[in-house]
């Protein structure tokens, strides 16, 4: 992480918390050089699942049809 103050690379972090109800991490960091501290909020970063078409056409991955896909055969084979 890089000093606000100085541009110094090398921090440590003195303090870790859960923040906005569990979905970011708040750090409290030291930096090595200037003693300064200051505040980072790390976040997950939430990605969808697309799936690739065939023709190369990208749809958001939907669980119900790939159950319905594979149930439809184990239904037709009783």
């Amino acid at each position: 992480m890089k000093c606000p103050y100085c541009g110094y690379q090398e921090d440590k972090v003195v303090d870790s918390r859960l923040s906005q109800e569990g979905k970011a991490i708040r750090r409290r960091r030291e930096c090595l050089k200037c003693k300064k501290r200051f505040t980072t909020y790390e976040y997950i970063e939430e990605t969808s699942l697309l799936v690739i078409k065939k023709d190369g056409q990208r749809q958001p991955f939907d669980r119900k049809k790939i159950l319905s896909g594979i149930s439809r055969p184990v239904k037709k084979g009783r």
